[in-house]
C-alpha cells in the first residue's frame, strides 16, 4: 500500500509538468528550468505542433545564411587587405631625352616611378556579403521566438490543471495533501 501511494503521488506530480520554452541570446533555447537545449532536442519538443517546428526551422536556416554570408564577407575583405597592403605595384621607367641640335648629346636622363591602385573588388563583394548578412541575422530571432511562442501558447491550450498532492510528516503521523 505505501509503494502503491508513492508511485501514485510521483506520477501525479510528473503528470502536472509543462516543459515551457524560452528565448535566449544568439538563438539559445532555454526550458523551464534554464538549461539549455541542444538544437536537436528542441526540434523534438516542437515535433507535436508542425507550425511551430517548420519556424523554428526557418529561424534556424536564416541564421546559418546570416553566419555564412557574414563570415564569407568579412574574409574576402580580410584577404584583399592582406594582400594589398603585402604587393608592391610600382613600375618604373627609365629613359633619356635627346636634343635636336644634331649633335646627339643626351639632355636630360631621367628615371619614373609610379604607383598603381590595388584591385579591391574582393573586398567590394565581402563588404556587400556583410551588409547583405545583416537583414538575414536581424531577422531570424523572431522566427525562433514566434515558434517558441506558438509551442508555448499550444502547451497552455492542452494543459489542463492537476491536483496538486504533497506529502505531509510530522513527528506522530504521515499522510498525504491533495488540492484541487
Amino acid at each position: 500500500m505505501k509503494q502503491s501511494l508513492t508511485i501514485l503521488f510521483l506520477l501525479l506530480t510528473l503528470a502536472g509538468y509543462s516543459q515551457q520554452l524560452t528565448y535566449g541570446s544568439g538563438g539559445r533555447v532555454y526550458n523551464s528550468e534554464n538549461k539549455k537545449l541542444r538544437t536537436d532536442e528542441v526540434r523534438a519538443l516542437l515535433a507535436d505542433n508542425a507550425e511551430a517546428l517548420s519556424l523554428y526551422n526557418a529561424g534556424r536556416n536564416k541564421k546559418t545564411w546570416g553566419n555564412v554570408l557574414f563570415s564569407g564577407g568579412l574574409g574576402l575583405v580580410a584577404i584583399n587587405l592582406v594582400i594589398a597592403m603585402n604587393s608592391d605595384n610600382i613600375t618604373s621607367e627609365s629613359g633619356t631625352i635627346y636634343s635636336n641640335n644634331g649633335y646627339g648629346n643626351p639632355i636630360v636622363s631621367y628615371t619614373s616611378a609610379h604607383s598603381e591602385r590595388a584591385n579591391m573588388t574582393a573586398a567590394i563583394i565581402g563588404g556587400a556579403l556583410i551588409i547583405a548578412s545583416i537583414p538575414i541575422k536581424i531577422g531570424y530571432p523572431r522566427k525562433i521566438k514566434s515558434s517558441l511562442e506558438k509551442y508555448n501558447k499550444g502547451l497552455a491550450e492542452t494543459y489542463k490543471p492537476q491536483p496538486k498532492t504533497t506529502l505531509l510528516a510530522s513527528a506522530n503521523q504521515i499522510g498525504f495533501k491533495i488540492e484541487f
